[in-house]
């Protein structure tokens, strides 16, 4: 074997050691095996990249794959470093590079730069709805709602004939709606993407769920017959019974979500757990988070209802740290939140009857206390002000 294809299998081990540790859950593993790979293939001069353009291909998908861990981890201003690398390595991709970088600015807290960057993109291909859409996104993260609307309108005017990008501009309007909380502009642009491209479960759960948390019951089941996933449809029929007075109701819908097989289905499996907590199975559930929590790493979702479920069986430090997990995914999201949402409490709260277990999980929620534990909080800070 010659030292030239040592070399390769070395490059090629290295990244695939990067990919089996990230599979195993291992993120730190698989960032130090991405950036041994990165600093070694950076070494390599022009004449080696052009004899060798699968190495520059590896140097790409391995600073693209850091750039993300890095992200994910929240280590945005080394994710922006190992990016730049690719507008000197890779210049004939120098747009796709600077629009990441810009949105890595955004995520990482420098807002302004990240948006004044991201228009200065769209300027240039001013005819081009994309440039927009992105930047109407990330307006819509950083909570400027005024100028986002405005951006996708122009992004929409553009469109011509694409049907993808059709939908993702009138999705990106429905958020947008969604956080105006105007539901009827919210359902439109919602039903306008439908018609561009028919939507998946999960959005069309998202759009039903969202109804309901309006109070808009009548509109959300009409959407929720749409919804050929029998689990998350029946939990969301047993919402809306429970919500409007009709409590044995509810629990007749989560029996039946109960019964059903989560495996048969592809997503909606939260819907499930809650189900089964919401019945009071706590131990059933757990036993199948037991062998499947590690699909969700993803989501904080299912490590709050696993935290839920170790209250209910009176383990309260495994719920802490569930929820602590579920909180530093928050933290690297976008937008950024820095707690889980009350509602998820309330659950919490209805389904836990010991105190002692859960009061300490109360810091991890987003929680509004009452007009009169805020007033008596106030009295007790304008006395400490006003001893002596």
């Amino acid at each position: 074997m010659n030292r030239q294809v040592q070399l390769r299998d070395s490059y090629e081990s290295l990244f695939e050691r990067a990919r089996e540790a990230l599979y195993e859950g291992n993120v730190e593993d698989a960032i130090a095996l991405h950036r041994r790979l990165v600093d070694r293939l950076a070494r390599l001069n022009d004449r080696v990249l052009r004899r060798r353009p699968d190495l520059r291909d590896l140097h790409r998908v391995a600073r693209m794959e850091l750039s993300t861990l890095l992200a994910v981890r929240g280590r945005h201003a080394e994710a922006i470093e190992v990016k730049e690398v690719l507008l000197e390595t890779h210049p004939e991709e120098a747009n796709v590079w600077r629009t990441d970088i810009a949105i890595l600015r955004c995520t990482k807290g420098d807002v302004d730069a990240g948006l004044k960057e991201l228009e200065s993109l769209a300027q240039e291909h001013p005819e081009d709805p994309v440039g927009w859409l992105i930047l109407g996104t990330e307006l819509r993260l950083a909570g400027r709602l005024t100028e986002c609307e405005q951006v996708l309108d122009k992004a929409l005017t553009l469109c011509h004939g694409d049907a993808r990008i059709l939908a993702e501009i009138h999705g990106e309007r429905f958020l947008l709606f969604k956080l105006k909380g105007q539901p009827e502009q919210a359902v439109a642009a919602w039903e306008a993407a439908d018609k561009a491209i028919p939507a998946t479960e999960e959005k069309l759960r998202e759009l039903y769920t969202f109804l309901t948390d309006a109070g808009l019951y009548n509109q959300a089941l009409r959407f929720i017959e749409r919804d050929k996933n029998k689990m998350q449809a029946l939990f969301q029929r047993g919402i809306i019974a429970e919500r409007t007075g009709d409590p044995a109701r509810a629990r007749a819908y989560w029996e039946q979500v109960a019964a059903l097989d989560p495996g048969d289905f592809e997503s909606g499996h939260d819907a499930w757990v809650e189900a089964m907590l919401r019945l009071g199975r706590s131990r059933q559930a757990l036993d199948w988070l037991r062998e499947n929590l590690s699909f969700f790493l993803d989501t904080g979702r299912m490590f709050v209802l696993a935290a839920i479920g170790r209250a209910m069986e009176g383990d309260g430090d495994s719920a802490s740290r569930y929820l602590d997990y579920a909180v530093r995914m928050l933290r690297h999201s976008r937008p950024v939140k820095k707690k889980l949402d009350s509602a998820d409490w309330r659950l919490l709260d209805s389904l836990v009857a010991d105190q002692a277990i859960k009061a300490p999980l109360k810091k991890y929620f987003a929680v509004i206390d009452t007009p009169w534990e805020e007033a008596a909080q106030a009295a007790q800070v304008l006395t400490l002000h006003q001893a002596p």
